[in-house]
């Protein structure tokens, strides 16, 4: 039936406002009672993503072209297609109202979302059902197959000159699948170059439906890998590790396997059919290919096929034949050191560290910026200490607090051991017991103290900090638990708690507060050297 749209109209309408449709097939099923909004809500997010929707909502903006359907039930506005989207954005506007701390947090650190929306103004809810159930039955869009969907991320990464990482973050997709559509797009591509001679095998490998998968499967097999002699880079081009010649000629070998359907996914599926087709390919003449030529560890060439990659370098031929290197573009740092320069105190590994916190882009890689920060904080601090020549008393004041504490732990044990087995003293040998229980203080000397330790070291000891006051008590500040200032805690939780990362803002916010400090330890480092 043909829609009449002449009764529909289009309003900007508050998101708050807008109530999820109770009759939504999704859920409407899942409860002998009618769901209230916030349940609505929080089946959405256990059972149809809707959590990581607000997320790629938070992050890309929300799609002009998925403007919901809604009508005038009452007094308000009932959604009646795009539900899992309103409830993204309604998930956007009060994270911690439907979510867990660690996860509102996650979406707080994100540009606000509008509190209004443009909707369709269906006249009724019938006048709806013929739209919806269409959209989501028949076919008004028809999908990419899995070459069309590597083109387009290929072709966005050559485009806007992004890394993998860079195109995945864009799509709040892995950066794994990003990366496998590029080899996917990388083989595809050398397939067309090498059958350009040949037009019936070219015209199936351009054909929409071409099973690059099957490819895909061969060579993530290792076998496949080095059948090929086959490598690729990080953007996904192919690197060779056979000469050219013999590269090419088995690589058409497996596109025509592929072609013939001697190659797929019934043919190379468990690892019984893997060992059978590896098996019968070792007995094909060397006509074919010759498998006495044994592919080099590192790659020979590098083949970037059709599409430009952001690597390091690009090597460009001339007319004349000659090669000339293009240097990759620049970028600003932006790291969370970007305007600190502490990267020359002569430790190679501190120096590093600092470099890298320098360039790493902390907004889209915070859980790595956060247990990175962590680590360069302890690195400086041990060395720091060190050039102040206190790191033996350290180690000794905690040598002494573990003999304290192992003679406690020891003596409570023996204790019962003696009222548990009627013994006296004189029956239980000591030196036995501790070295049986491990109640002993192993030697520290060598050792590098904990962070704690450390931190709390300085704090006793305000001269190594000049008697700076308010650099004792940005330490202070340290050792203890805060809300919006990176503390002992959190950087160990960063490392050690899979459910816990630092925001944005607290990450920026702890290195501006810590930066005083980490700038005393470092000049006393590099005036050391």
């Amino acid at each position: 039936m043909k829609i009449d749209y002449s009764s529909w109209s289009t309003r900007l309408l508050s998101i708050d406002n807008l109530k999820l449709d109770v009759k939504n097939p999704r859920f409407s099923y899942q409860s002998t009672k009618e769901m209230n909004q916030t349940e609505i809500i929080k089946y959405l997010i256990e059972n149809h993503a809707v959590y990581e929707l607000a997320k790629a909502i938070a992050i890309n903006g929300y799609l002009l072209n998925e403007e919901p359907i809604v009508c005038k039930e009452g007094d308000s506005y009932v959604v009646l297609e795009g539900n899992r989207r309103i409830a993204a954005c309604k998930i956007l506007l009060n994270p911690y109202k439907f979510l867990s701390p660690q996860r509102a947090k996650e979406l707080s650190k994100y540009d606000p979302i509008d509190d209004k929306i443009r909707c369709n103004i269906a006249p009724t809810r019938r006048d709806a059902d013929t739209l919806i159930y269409n959209k989501h039955t028949g076919i008004p869009l028809q999908k990419w197959d899995k070459v069309s969907q590597d083109a387009f991320l290929a072709n966005l990464l050559q485009s806007e000159n992004l890394s993998a990482e860079e195109v995945a973050y864009k799509l709040s997709v892995p950066v794994s699948e990003i990366r496998k559509a590029l080899r996917r797009h990388a083989i595809h591509q050398y397939s067309i170059k090498l059958f350009q001679s040949e037009p019936y095998e070219l015209e199936q490998i351009q054909e929409q439906g071409f099973p690059i998968t099957n490819f895909e499967r061969f060579y993530d097999d290792e076998r496949g890998l080095n059948f090929l002699g086959l490598a690729f880079g990080s953007n996904g081009e192919i690197q060779k590790r056979l000469p050219d010649e013999e590269f090419n000629r088995r690589f058409k070998f497996i596109v025509n396997q592929i072609l013939s359907q001697d190659l797929t996914s019934r043919t190379f599926n468990n690892e019984e059919d893997k060992k059978e087709y590896f098996t019968t390919i070792q007995n094909f003449n060397k006509d074919r290919f010759d498998l006495d030529i044994q592919p080099s560890q590192m790659p020979l060439t590098t083949h970037s096929g059709d599409v430009s990659y952001n690597t390091s370098s690009e090597v460009q031929e001339s007319e004349d034949g000659e090669t000339s290197v293009k240097a990759k573009r620049t970028r600003k740092k932006s790291g969370l050191f970007a305007d600190y320069n502490w990267g020359d105190t002569g430790v190679s590994k501190l120096d590093a560290l600092f470099d890298s916190l320098k360039e790493l882009a902390y907004k889209r890689h915070v859980d790595m910026a956060g247990i990175a920060l962590r680590c360069y904080v302890d690195m400086l601090v041990y060395e720091f200490l060190r050039a102040k020549k206190c790191i033996g008393e350290i180690n000794k004041e905690d040598a002494a607090d573990a003999a304290t504490h192992n003679d406690k732990k020891y003596n409570d044990l023996k204790q019962y051991i003696k009222t548990s087995y009627a013994l006296s003293d004189e029956e239980i040998n000591d030196e036995e017991l501790r070295r049986f229980t491990k109640f002993t203080v192993t030697n520290k000397n060598n050792q590098i103290p904990e962070l704690g330790n450390m931190i709390a070291y300085i704090i006793r000891h305000p001269e190594l900090l000049d008697n700076n006051t308010r650099l004792v008590q940005v330490l202070e500040k340290f050792k203890k638990s805060n809300t919006h200032f990176i503390d002992l805690t959190a950087c160990n939780m960063f490392v050690h708690n899979q459910y816990f990362s630092p925001s944005i803002t607290t990450l920026e916010t702890s290195v501006n507060i810590l930066a005083p400090v980490l700038d005393m330890m470092y000049t006393a480092i590099k005036n050391e050297k």
